[in-house]
């Protein structure tokens, strides 16, 4: 059988594992100097050896002619342990096991001495997904198991695990792997395999792996059966549907330079490309995150080859702290818009425009009070809280019509009102009538309004509702008066 790369290059002993070097250390000097803990919890994002090792610990602390804390791998022990056969061997998959009666099965197997082997080892991975009664059930036997027992615990949420469960074992906190470690390890894959791929290839596909053994090798088996030649950069980004960095870093030029007309067709072009414009809107941002971080000064390696480490030097020299940030802030709107937006490019576009425009200040927004439309900014708009509060002006229609979801009374209520600034994190919003006021400035209802809101705009604001004052409160409550006389009889006394 043809085994996929991840698990045909799966290590088969401590020294063969790439990275995770304080772990390795450890559990093989367990090994050496026979001092094997009774629980072990392998805790850490996914692909980076949690379960390899494991396998890898089960074998050393068992196997009959191994070498210092090294495993055979061909003692009567070891092969069934790779195969899977062994008694005294059991993997459990807590997703699909995630029940009691799961858990009881588990102790009542380890009653029984182990068959051939000194430790029966019992290796439950994405343990975070059992019940909380499994996990209480698993609590006194993992606290004093039999001495033949040997517990190893594997999740990638380490935060969903009780902290009594925690408490009983040997924590172990994987890392992503480095870029650069990650496209040596591909390297050598290809290699073997007889596939040339260039360097700028492994680069893409080491990124794209997010730090993950497992993704780069499925990523690397996925651009192998497609290629007939040479593995190249292109190819990758084709193949993968990603976005290069020397793309990135061209689109970064040209807002550096401002040349809005060719940043807004370069996305054009991305769009009728085909390219993912959610995914190039993430790759963009961690992009501009790590110019950032160049800009600062700080001595991370991001893996990349000479020559674009070179050219994000150059980019974060040209730019001023302030505009980068102002870049950044200016795309992460447009992160948070593109999902919701009926034309995806449209606000990647628009982040282009106003990244490229040197010295225009964000027009106010319009102040809508009762039919006329001022053309002042509101009072006590801070800086940037005017992007915010027309945000908020464009979404109003969205935010009605989601607030009929929650609770259908509102609308009345809020469709006389007219939201006309932003001060600090309260959104003031204007009403003509006390009554509808007071509605919304009841609690219950202030935090549904509050709810709808961030839902619709992502931003976390305060309803402030106000009374309108100025003529036309003054003349309606002079007809109301009139009414009033007309109606009882009498006069106004001062």
């Amino acid at each position: 059988m043809n085994l996929v790369l991840y698990r045909k290059y799966r290590p088969l002993n401590f020294g063969s594992v790439v990275n995770q070097e304080h772990i390795k250390t450890t559990l093989a000097n367990a090994v050496a100097n026979n001092r094997v803990g009774h629980a072990y919890l392998f805790t850490g994002p996914r692909g980076v050896g949690k379960t390899t090792l494991a396998r890898i610990f089960a074998r050393a602390i068992n196997c009959q002619n191994r070498t210092g804390s090294e495993p055979c791998n061909e003692c009567e022990i070891c092969k069934p342990f790779l195969e899977n056969t062994s008694l005294d061997l059991l993997e459990i998959d807590a997703a699909s096991h995630t029940g009691v009666d799961n858990i009881r099965e588990l102790i009542d197997h380890l009653q029984f001495a182990p068959t051939k082997a000194t430790y029966k080892v019992i290796i439950v991975d994405e343990v975070h997904m059992l019940s909380k009664g499994a996990f209480n059930a698993l609590l006194k036997t993992l606290e004093e198991p039999p001495s033949h027992a040997v517990f190893i615990l594997a999740t990638t949420e380490i935060h969903k695990v009780p902290a009594t469960i925690i408490s009983r074992t040997q924590r172990f906190d994987f890392k992503k792997v480095g870029i650069a470690d990650l496209s040596k390890h591909l390297a050598y894959v290809a290699s073997d395999n007889q596939i040339k791929v260039s360097e700028g290839a492994l680069m893409e596909i080491a990124t794209a792996a997010d730090g993950s053994f497992r993704d780069g090798l499925s990523l690397l088996d996925q651009v192998m059966n497609y290629a007939e030649g040479e593995i190249t950069e292109e190819l990758v980004e084709t193949v993968l549907g990603l976005t290069g960095v020397k793309t990135l870093s061209k689109f970064l030029d040209l807002l550096v330079e401002n040349q809005t007309q060719e940043a807004v067709s370069f996305i054009s072009d991305l769009t009728y490309g085909g390219k993912d414009l959610y995914q190039f809107e993430k790759d963009f941002l961690e992009y501009l995150r790590k110019i950032l971080l160049t800009k600062v000064g700080t001595t991370s390696d991001f893996g990349y080859t000479e020559e674009i480490s070179q050219k994000m030097k150059d980019q974060a020299q040209a730019l001023e702290l302030p505009r980068i940030m102002q870049i950044i802030q200016i795309f992460q709107k447009a992160e948070g818009e593109i999902k919701w937006s009926s034309i995806q490019s449209l606000p990647l576009e628009l982040a282009a425009v106003e990244a490229t425009e040197e010295n225009n200040p964000p027009q106010s927004p319009l102040i809508l009070r009762g039919d006329e439309a001022a053309e002042e900014p509101p009072l006590n708009v801070r800086e940037g809280e005017g992007e915010l509060f027309a945000k908020v002006q464009a979404h109003w229609p969205q935010i009605l019509e989601k607030l009929k979801e929650y609770n259908h009374s509102l609308i009345s209520s809020l469709k006389l009102a007219q939201p006309i600034s932003i001060e600090g994190k309260e959104l003031v919003v204007i009403f003509p009538y006390k009554f509808h006021k007071d509605a919304i400035e009841a609690r219950k209802n202030r935090i549904v309004v509050d709810q709808v809101i961030e839902e619709v705009t992502g931003l976390k604001l305060m309803v402030k509702p106000t009374l309108q004052k100025g003529e036309a409160q003054v003349e309606q409550k002079d007809e109301l008066v009139e009414s009033a006389l007309k109606i009882m009889g009498g006069e106004v006394e001062n």
